[in-house]
């Protein structure tokens, strides 16, 4: 199965952004991933191995902007929307095509975070043999670091909304699957870390203001 991997990057850690290319590769060798590397960096595809397409778009970083030129593409059956700045382990793909097989009517999961949740959600699947968690909400089941969707599925949100181009876009994204009728869902034995996690909750100045910006773009357009 060819599986289509948007990575965004800014080429401020080649080190990382390679790590997580390299994981990827070696996580799920059942499956072909196609990496469209999106550098809003220097432009200088050497400095990377194993992507598919490098795409460096000449304006200026807008998230959901750059997905949608990636999108272009993509042919893939599935998407995988990631940060350059994480960590795919053994059979994540795989197990959450179990669940797919299980449950066709989901089209869309999150990965889970060992560290994400032993931190923030030590609860999470207490008390159940679940393998999976159906929900929408953000961080807590829908990652926006590394979230997967059906391509067939895919189409029927797009394009992604330009108006977010840092923050937010992954809470608009998950008001679209709930407006089209996509089901999510979080995958328990799907892992996947997330570096960033180390850092939750420490938020600068600068980082602040544009979520209170990006906050009031994403509630004005839902009504919330």
């Amino acid at each position: 199965m060819i599986i289509d991997v948007i990575i965004l990057t800014d080429s401020t850690d080649v080190f990382m952004t390679q790590r997580t290319i390299n994981t990827l590769h070696y996580s799920d060798i059942m499956h072909e991933f196609r990496v469209q590397l999106v550098d809003s960096g220097t432009n200088d595809p050497l400095r990377y191995r194993g992507y598919h397409n490098y795409i460096h778009p000449e304006s200026s970083f807008n998230y959901n902007k750059f997905l949608n030129i990636a999108l272009t593409y993509c042919v893939g059956e599935w998407v995988v929307i990631s940060n350059d700045d994480v960590s795919y382990e053994k059979g994540w793909f795989s197990t959450m095509m179990n669940v797919h097989e299980q449950r066709p009517d989901i089209e869309a999961f999150s990965p889970k975070d060992p560290l994400l949740y032993a931190k923030w959600f030590p609860n999470h699947f207490t008390g159940t043999n679940s393998t999976y968690y159906e929900s929408y909400t953000v961080t807590e089941s829908l990652q926006g670091w590394c979230t997967v969707i059906k391509r067939s599925a895919l189409n029927n949100v797009l394009p992604f909304d330009e108006l977010f181009d840092m923050y937010y876009q992954d809470n608009d994204y998950a008001e679209r699957l709930k407006q089209v009728g996509i089901k999510h869902a979080l995958v328990r034995d799907a892992i996947v870390c997330h570096m960033e996690t180390l850092n939750v909750g420490q938020i600068g100045d600068v980082k602040s203001r544009k979520l209170k910006i990006d906050e009031i773009k994403f509630r004005t357009k839902w009504n919330q």
